[in-house]
């Protein structure tokens, strides 16, 4: 019985050791290694190939969107027609909300860049190119540039540059009454000549800078560029005028 529990101890003893033996061991690995990392440059990645990245808050809802077009997500309010209907139905068009979402079937959604969410799913910001339609109509042209939104996800502000169908460009600068989504104040520079300055409220808008002869924005139906400043009724009717530039 002793023999035999000596036995034991020294079979203990054994495993003992080669157990010290295997954890000095996987120390001065560890402690190699974290040397060798000291001196030895982070490593780096020079590419990512992908076609969509999503980028989750700390509750797992979608909350950036990054893509050539963006991917597809579950949270966004833009392309669930059931919380289209919730959020944006009844407030823009309260008077036939049905006939608001038979428009809406034909609005963009898509971008080529970076779309920003807020925690319901609402477009709060887009950056990139061929942006998404605002959620009260249709764009008559694909914008490239920077478009924000209120957290209702109505569009009150945007920079960037466009091009009609026609081949006219131009850049501009928007910000939207807040209160309303009403534009407030444009400033543009197009291809064909005109540098204006808009600002508007209810009751009518002040036009002022340089126009094309024939301008729609001016209003200057004749031959002559216009050069000066137009104040307009809301229905568009000139009130008042000061022009600049001298007959030719």
């Amino acid at each position: 019985m002793e023999n035999e529990i000596l036995k034991q101890l020294k079979e203990i003893e054994k495993r003992y050791k080669r157990m010290k033996q295997l954890f000095i061991g996987f120390v001065s690995l560890v402690f190699i290694a974290v040397f060798c990392l000291g001196f030895t440059e982070a490593y780096k990645v020079n590419l990512i190939r992908t076609k969509g990245i999503i980028i989750e808050d700390e509750n797992g809802k979608d909350r950036i969107l990054i893509g050539a077009p963006i991917p597809h997500s579950v949270d966004r309010v833009r392309t669930d027609t059931s919380l289209v209907r919730k959020y944006f139905a009844n407030d823009i068009y309260p008077k036939d909300p049905n006939k608001y979402m038979e428009w809406y079937k034909k609005y963009r959604h898509s971008a080529y860049g970076i779309v920003f969410l807020n925690d319901k799913g609402i477009d709060v910001m887009q950056l990139g190119e061929q942006l998404s339609d605002p959620n009260v109509g249709r764009r008559i042209f694909l914008p490239t540039g920077i478009l924000l939104n209120n957290n209702k996800g109505m569009e009150v502000g945007g920079f960037g540059t466009h091009t009609f169908e026609d081949g006219r460009s131009g850049v501009a600068l928007g910000l939207d009454d807040p209160g309303n989504g009403r534009e407030a104040l444009h400033a543009a520079v197009l291809s064909d000549g005109t540098r204006a300055l808009i600002l508007q409220d209810a009751n009518g808008k002040l036009v002022l800078g340089f126009g094309k002869p024939n301008s729609d924005l001016f209003k200057n139906k004749d031959s002559l560029k216009f050069v000066g400043i137009k104040y307009f009724d809301k229905k568009d009717n000139l009130l008042w005028e000061q022009k600049i530039n001298k007959a030719e």
